[in-house]
């Protein structure tokens, strides 16, 4: 438990605690660099697997699946974003690769935000108001 925190952000810290474990045994797919530095930034010390390698989509998700058996998919929460996540989850699905896209999910709906770039900010700020 958080000492101190109202329960909305108690919540979002939990929820962010259960993800940074289950990290641990399953990987988190991300679009680039930048979103693996941010999510590295939080404590996630897990397999992030970046997408934007220069291969196709396909060549990407068909490596994945080769690889293991569930994955973490967090995209972007804009529209390219969103259109992304929703093209991976087939290909994978078809595959045979389990998705996880709750926490995408709910980040988008606890944040205000639109990019994974910008998740270590928010959380910030949310724990900045409980001091």
């Amino acid at each position: 438990m958080y000492i101190g925190m109202v329960p909305r952000q108690q919540k979002i810290m939990e929820f962010f605690s259960r993800y940074i474990m289950k990290n641990l045994t399953v990987p988190i797919v991300v679009e680039g660099r930048n979103d693996i530095r941010s999510l590295r930034s939080m404590n996630f010390k897990g397999t992030i697997i970046q997408i934007n390698q220069g291969k196709t989509l396909v060549a990407v998700a068909e490596e994945i699946s080769s690889r293991y058996r569930e994955v973490i998919i967090l995209t972007d929460f804009d529209k390219k974003g969103m259109e992304l996540c929703s093209r991976l989850v087939m290909i994978l699905n078809g595959h045979g690769t389990k998705v996880d896209s709750e926490f995408s999910r709910y980040i988008r709906r606890n944040l205000q935000i639109n990019t994974v770039e910008e998740i270590p900010a928010a959380i910030r700020k949310i724990n900045s108001t409980t001091s």
